[in-house]
């Protein structure tokens, strides 16, 4: 058990208290809407299920089943049953089937069907489709949850074949719901509090990575406060190394160590430069859906890490699961019988945030959306009375243009048009307004805690995307973290937009000074005389064979300048006993970003810069 409930058991019997309560009031609210495992008589079950000659009754996972024999690829072979709405609307229910699979072919659109039809009281009919596979396959069970808009006025459940080949099988579906309607709007006076002053504007960084390479440095986060002026950085406990097993691996508490060690550096450089940080848990978060063992090991870590940084005013915020998904086929695999002792997210979150608010009752506590989602309409708000609670979204919407990678040549332009859908900042505002709905309703902060476009985007793509994600984000008041800042090249705004190249221009992006201009609005982290300082004080840059300091505008005359690579690497130092500019032979280093610091006679940094070594 715990220490901290060791030393104080009403506050362990508090929390077991509210775990219960939600795990069994969870349970209470998983009615039956629907069940069907055709083991009626077929009158009965004909009476269900209508056109009636498309399918016939055979074996099924348990029992009887449904057969779909098509040979046509343009035949509709596919029936429907009508699901009552009676104590729907408003609700989130979730929808299970077996299905099985022979010789399955085409696929059109949708293809195999299991789909709920809603149609709403005006525009067209929204669809709920679980994702199929053709080919041959055994039975295996599948699912997805759909909320019933407060506009549906009716609702089906359709299945078959349509515009496609083979033998399709269903059987045990069942339709349950979920979750409660949101609550109501909050009043509309409420101010809404962002946990800080002004605003924050920053980065994503990696403490860890299986790729040395993408390993935040020293020197980089010191460059990243002086001299870009970013305020914060958002950064993960564990990240893609432990993807995607995380809260399933038999060594997580001693991997969990190990990563808080790690945190704990990023934590001294981060104090001593003035960034804030944003602390999460990604890849060892992984997995917070497969069981309540899993889900208590996670309650369990972040107990750990709030009892470590609860003290420390440097780590402004715990992110408490990036992008979490809710099974590891996405969309959501749910199967009946939904085992009620897990959590869905709402629920965990709350649980999560009560656990930590007896350690910490103070700092900001970030609760991302689920399934990759830019809205948080499936996302309970906190109790008000639980303070600063922020709620997040990652913006890569549309994935086509952001997440061009791959063997295929980037196609897809900013501004432009992707699928007969026109894409400009006007369509992102389009996309981004349930967000803004849900802050104006619930009066809650709102923090982009990831933003991108891939580098390579035709026609300047990129620029023009991040800049209107920005002026957005701006217009809002939302806080935000770029990604990402020296990991992958892909997401780089220091190289050019060469497709998969690792060019580095010998002048600023467009992409750089953008995120800088924007940057230096940010308050100052560390103040010494910038007035003083040129804006340059190493040329050339870059260089080929030497570089030159100028010192002679510090109000000292001993010091020195260390050099330092990307993984933060001692390559040179160089020591001056008098104002002067001093040269720097980088002749054999090799192609690449290089920073320099300049230091006083005291060990302390004063100037911290880059150059690029040709």
């Amino acid at each position: 058990m715990n220490e901290q409930f060791n030393r104080n058991p009403f506050k362990f019997l508090i929390f077991t208290c509210t775990l219960f309560s939600y795990i069994t009031g969870f349970s209470q609210i998983n009615r039956e809407v629907f069940h069907e495992d055709f083991e009626k008589a077929l009158p009965n079950i004909q009476a269900i299920w209508t056109p009636t000659s498309y399918y016939s009754i055979d074996s099924g996972f348990s029992g009887n089943g449904l057969l779909f024999n098509s040979n046509n690829s343009i035949t509709n072979f596919t029936s429907s049953a009508t699901i009552s709405l009676t104590n729907l609307i408003g609700r989130t229910i979730a929808i299970s089937a077996s299905m099985k699979g022979e010789n399955l072919t085409g696929g059109g659109t949708p293809g195999m069907v299991i789909q709920l039809v809603a149609t709403p009281s005006s525009g067209g009919l929204k669809y709920c489709r679980i994702p199929l596979k053709t080919g041959t396959f055994p039975w295996e069970q599948v699912g997805r949850t759909f909320k019933i808009d407060d506009d549906i006025v009716s609702l089906s459940l359709n299945i078959g074949i349509y515009n496609a080949t083979g033998k399709f099988w269903v059987d045990d579906l069942h339709i349950q719901v979920i979750s409660e309607p949101m609550p109501p709007a909050r009043d509309p006076s409420i101010a809404i509090n962002k946990t800080h002053q002004g605003m924050y504007r920053g980065v994503n960084v990696a403490a860890t990575s299986d790729n040395p390479a993408n390993t935040i440095s020293k020197s980089s986060l010191d460059e990243l406060s002086y001299d870009w002026k970013a305020n914060t950085i958002r950064v993960m406990i564990g990240g893609e190394k432990y993807y995607p097993d995380g809260l399933l691996l038999s060594n997580f508490d001693a991997i969990l160590q190990e990563e808080l060690l790690r945190m704990d550096e990023l934590v001294v450089w981060c104090t001593a430069n003035g960034l804030k940080m944003n602390v999460g848990l990604a890849g060892l978060s992984d997995g917070l859906f497969s069981s309540q063992a899993a889900q208590t090991r996670l309650i369990n870590a972040w107990k750990l890490i709030a009892e470590r940084y609860k003290m420390n005013n440097t780590v402004w915020a715990y992110d408490l699961a990036n992008e979490p998904v809710v099974s590891k086929q996405f969309p959501y695999n749910y199967t009946y019988p939904i085992d009620n002792s897990i959590l869905r997210w709402p629920e965990l979150a709350e649980v999560l945030v009560n656990a930590i608010r007896v350690i910490d009752p103070v700092k900001a506590i970030i609760i991302e959306s689920l399934n990759y989602g830019i809205t948080l309409d499936d996302i309970k708000p906190i109790d008000a009375s639980v303070p600063n609670i922020i709620y997040s979204v990652h913006m890569y919407l549309p994935r086509q243009l952001t997440h061009q990678f791959g063997p295929e040549i980037p196609a897809f332009s900013y501004p432009g048009t992707i699928d007969n859908v026109y894409y400009d900042k006007a369509k992102l505002k389009e996309l981004l307004a349930p967000l803004k709905a849900y802050q104006d309703k619930y009066r809650v902060p709102i923090y982009i805690g990831e933003f991108s476009c891939i580098r390579w985007a035709p026609n300047n793509s990129a620029f023009n995307y991040i800049r209107d994600c920005i002026e957005i984000f701006e217009e809002y008041n939302w806080d935000y973290d770029y990604y990402s800042f020296r990991t992958w090249n892909g997401w780089s705004v220091e190289h050019s937009t060469g497709y998969y190249d690792n060019v580095f221009p010998t002048t600023k992006t467009d992409r750089e000074l953008l995120l800088r201009s924007y940057f230096q609005q940010n308050l100052a982290q560390v103040q010494f005389s910038e007035n003083k300082i040129p804006t340059s004080i190493c040329y050339p840059n870059p260089a080929k064979n030497d570089i030159f300091i100028i010192t002679e505008m510090f109000d000292f005359n001993i010091g020195s300048i260390d050099v330092f690579d990307v993984l933060d690497r001692l390559k040179t130092q160089k020591k001056f006993y008098q104002k002067e500019t001093v040269k720097i032979d980088v002749s054999t280093f090799a192609k690449g970003i290089y920073f320099y610091k300049v230091k006083n006679e005291n060990n302390k940094s004063i100037v911290i810069g880059k150059f690029i070594k040709q």
